[in-house]
């Protein structure tokens, strides 16, 4: 099903899919206010919307820090060396 999302504008369910995490860690993930560490999303009416390109910076965020995201289990890990 992740092939089919080609939209630049995702909803949970589809940012979930693409992460290939549950819609529930998603939830955690996204933040309205730019809070670091956090997807970047906005709410229209009572769903969230996040563009694939904060995904994008979210994961490389991720990617280069010294911190590495468990997705799972939405925590963050030290690195070790």
């Amino acid at each position: 099903m992740v092939e089919n999302i080609k939209d630049d504008i995702l909803t949970i369910n589809q940012a979930a899919q693409l992460l290939k995490v549950s819609p529930s860690t998603v939830y955690d993930l996204v933040s309205d206010e730019g809070v670091p560490g956090k997807i970047f999303a906005k709410k229209v009416g009572r769903s969230w919307r996040i563009t694939r390109k904060e995904i994008d910076n979210f994961l490389s965020e991720k990617k280069g820090s010294n911190y590495q995201m468990s997705l799972s289990q939405t925590e963050v890990i030290k690195k070790s060396g």
